[in-house]
């Protein structure tokens, strides 16, 4: 049976052993190191290459055959994580694949290998024996890659205008259009761009997912001092804004009540016991087409109270009269 191999230790606690080595004034070598680290010996010169790059006085001296220190220097930087750094690293790279933002997704990755080659833990203990003690799951059990993502952001981050061909759903029509992206949300595995479309003359939401095509243009954008997310968002029920504030009141059977009970659905929720075990929410929203899917996944255990236009929505989607 092959034993394991042991993990490789760190660039930077290398280091500092070799120059621990070389201050008790022991003959060090590539190959005696290499042996005592368990590398290559090509590792090994890497390792000394680096330590001349920061400044430690290190040289080959024949006579000796040994590397030697020449003069006196400061103690190597020693930048180090700890446990719950590095599972918080680990974490941030899970949940970035699960909301399907690969391109940051990989970016982490990449860190999280530097600080494997490079970075001890407070404890010497090794990176690599450490993972996160909390998953995300995917909604449907499926990752959806966010489309166009590293693309809107750079146009996000540098103001630069986008030309893209959007598909609308309800028209069932591809148009193109030139927009000024502003930020990007995710919410339930997709991707939404906000930006100022110049064909409406409006901020809108645009699902990155029906966009068909899409390129960055050189075209730099101002934009508004007085634009926030905040102020946009403002009471929405999900991510589709109608822009008119609407007083909703939703009765939930006995049997859903509790589950109801348990979260917080819009900051301007305010919930009532009623008399029979059931619950009635109200609250203050933009967006009823959001309210409307959200009342009838619940099926007969919510009942539409107001708005009488979504009164109407629920029952005409149950297939009964208003």
């Amino acid at each position: 049976m092959t034993e394991p191999r042991r993990p490789t230790a760190p660039q930077l606690w290398r280091m500092q052993k070799i120059v621990a080595w070389l201050r008790t004034g022991r003959r060090f070598t590539a190959t005696a190191a290499a042996g005592e680290f368990q590398v290559s010996r090509r590792t090994v010169m890497s390792d000394i290459e680096h330590l001349r790059f920061l400044g430690v006085p290190l040289e080959y001296d024949p006579d000796k055959r040994s590397y030697v220190l020449t003069e006196a220097f400061a103690e190597l930087p020693a930048p180090q994580i700890n446990a719950s750094e590095w599972t918080a690293m680990v974490l941030a790279e899970r949940v970035l694949e699960a909301i399907g933002a690969e391109p940051h997704a990989k970016a982490v990755q990449k860190v999280i290998a530097r600080i494997q080659e490079h970075l001890p833990l407070l404890d010497g203990s090794q990176p690599s024996l450490f993972q996160a003690s909390l998953s995300f799951l995917p909604e449907h059990g499926e990752t959806r890659p966010i489309p166009w993502l590293a693309d809107v952001e750079r146009a996000v981050r540098d103001q630069l205008a986008v030309r893209m061909t959007y598909f609308t759903q309800y028209r069932s029509i591809e148009t193109d259009r030139t927009v000024e992206p502003y930020h990007v949300l995710v919410r339930g595995g997709r991707g939404y761009l906000i930006a100022r479309c110049r064909t409406r003359e409006d901020v809108l939401i645009f699902r990155m997912d029906r966009i068909r095509r899409l390129a960055v243009q050189d075209e730099v954008f101002l934009l508004p001092d007085d634009w926030s997310l905040e102020a946009f968002l403002g009471p929405m029920f999900g991510v589709f804004n109608d822009r008119e504030v609407h007083r909703v009141k939703i009765r939930f059977s006995p049997w859903v009540a509790r589950w109801i009970k348990e979260e917080v659905w819009h900051p301007s929720q305010i919930l009532t016991d009623l008399p029979d075990g059931s619950l009635q929410l109200d609250m203050d929203v933009t967006g009823l087409e959001e309210v409307r899917r959200w009342v009838l996944g619940f099926g007969r255990d919510a009942e539409a109270i107001e708005p009488e236009r979504l009164v109407a929505d629920v029952a005409r989607e149950r297939g009964g009269a208003a």
